[in-house]
């Protein structure tokens, strides 16, 4: 096979394996797991909530895709917490593990939703992140790969893993998890 199908297969075989589990690891389908995150979407909008973006590095730019995604398709507010001069004034002021906590202490509001992308799953930042999104009554998505063990994964009120072994292929079905929910986001926005 040529390295271009290897990669395919191998995402594909990834994305087959996905595991979805509700906050405590029990395991849910994963269209059920995506109806559940729909759901809570939907709800967010109906009550004039938001939707908030995180992850770091490739991560914050799957963040700032989803966020985008989601308040054109949805008509509601999104916003993913990428702002250089933000983050930088955060960093020095907070640390840099209360990147987004900071942010998410002030803006997010119960009935919320958090989704909280790290390719480890481990990224500190993103693990406060999921902490803050609990204080304040948010809900939580977490995607993440790696290590199956990872805080992320424990954190969240439902996660989606998927056992890669390189960030590259972490990212390609982080992406591809992104696309399908947008997709059914789009689909009960336009019913």
């Amino acid at each position: 096979m040529s390295a271009w199908k290897d990669f395919i297969a191998d995402a594909a075989g990834l994305l087959a394996r996905l595991e979805a589990e509700t906050l405590g690891g029990a395991r849910a389908d994963p269209e059920q797991a995506f109806a559940l995150w729909s759901g809570w979407t939907l709800a967010a909008k109906a009550g004039n909530g938001a939707a908030h973006f995180v992850g770091c590095g490739p991560c914050a730019a799957l963040a700032g895709l989803g966020a985008a995604e989601l308040a054109r398709i949805a008509r509601m507010n999104a916003r993913s917490y990428n702002d250089a001069a933000m983050l930088t004034a955060l960093a020095e002021a907070e640390g840099e593990e209360a990147l987004f906590a900071g942010p998410l202490d002030w803006a997010a509001r119960e009935g919320d939703l958090v989704v909280a992308l790290s390719g480890s799953g481990q990224s500190p930042a993103v693990v406060r992140a999921l902490e803050a999104a609990r204080r304040r009554g948010a809900r939580s998505v977490s995607l993440s790969a790696l290590r199956p063990d990872n805080p992320c994964r424990r954190l969240a009120d439902l996660s989606f893993w998927v056992p890669a072994h390189t960030a590259g292929l972490a990212q390609t079905c982080h992406t591809a998890i992104l696309r399908h929910w947008l997709d059914v986001v789009a689909a009960a926005v336009d019913r």
